[in-house]
């Protein structure tokens, strides 16, 4: 049977494709290969942590966790103990390194959601859930707000699908420097978003007043620094960065 014009050649581009990077990742393990560090996702030790885009020392060569997703983990473990008990988990974004972890963790039935729905379950506006009042007993939103044009309505969703007393963990960039959120809706092209909010598909630039944000939609807010609930020499060896914080947000009962 005959193929369609260029479907050979694209399939053909696609594995080759597949094959670089593949190629890529294991030349990366190999030359991070030593002890010095661990990533608590995946649980595999590295002389360093290979290099991001604008910066080193972040990603971790086995299962790809930036700095905030391995600080989000061990808050996860360590601090929530998630896992310990049921638990109905809505997971935003869903992040590779996070779920290797929580994979494995059987008493965690998990929601994966994403606004394009590609590799997620469900299909999900953050602004408009399709979930019924309290059908979760935990989220995870991190580094989704600042991508959102209406985070006031999201964060009054994430309120409404909690369960009481339910907990979501909330992180964003933060520009600890600012007194107050920077937004300004006139900011639309990508060069002026990234000089203005830090990256081009980012809507607004969070300073720390994003807490009263939360509250504001109706939920108890406790902003944690992560590294401050980590035992010495722990931020250096996970490779996390000092100032990332957690917002953990709690549905009253």
């Amino acid at each position: 049977m005959l193929s369609r014009p260029g479907v050979d050649s694209r399939s053909t581009a696609r594995r080759r494709g597949r094959l670089a990077a593949a190629v890529r990742r294991r030349w990366i393990r190999l030359r991070h290969r030593g002890e010095e560090v661990e990533c608590p996702c995946c649980g595999r030790r590295w002389a360093a942590f290979a290099a991001d885009w604008n910066r080193p020392d972040a990603v971790c060569p086995g299962c790809g966790a930036h700095e905030r997703h391995r600080a989000l983990w061990l808050y996860l473990r360590d601090r929530v103990q998630v896992g310990r008990g049921p638990t109905d988990l809505l997971h935003f974004a869903p992040e590779h390194g996070l779920s290797v972890a929580l994979a494995g963790l059987p008493l965690v039935r998990r929601v994966t959601a994403d606004l394009d729905g590609h590799r997620v379950d469900v299909a999900v506006d953050i602004t408009a859930m399709p979930f019924v009042d309290a059908s979760f007993d935990a989220i995870l939103c991190s580094h989704v707000l600042e991508h959102v044009e209406d985070d006031r309505t999201a964060m009054a969703e994430l309120a409404r699908v909690l369960r009481p007393g339910g907990w979501a963990l909330v992180m964003v960039p933060i520009d600890s420097a600012r007194a107050e959120t920077y937004e300004d809706p006139a900011i639309v092209g990508e060069e002026a978003r990234e000089r203005a909010f830090w990256q081009h598909d980012h809507v607004r630039l969070y300073a720390p007043d994003i807490a009263e944000r939360l509250r504001d939609a109706g939920l108890e807010v406790d902003p944690v620094r992560i590294v401050d609930s980590l035992p010495a020499g722990a931020a250096a060896r996970y490779g996390l960065l000092p100032d990332d914080t957690v917002f953990h947000c709690v549905r009253p009962s």
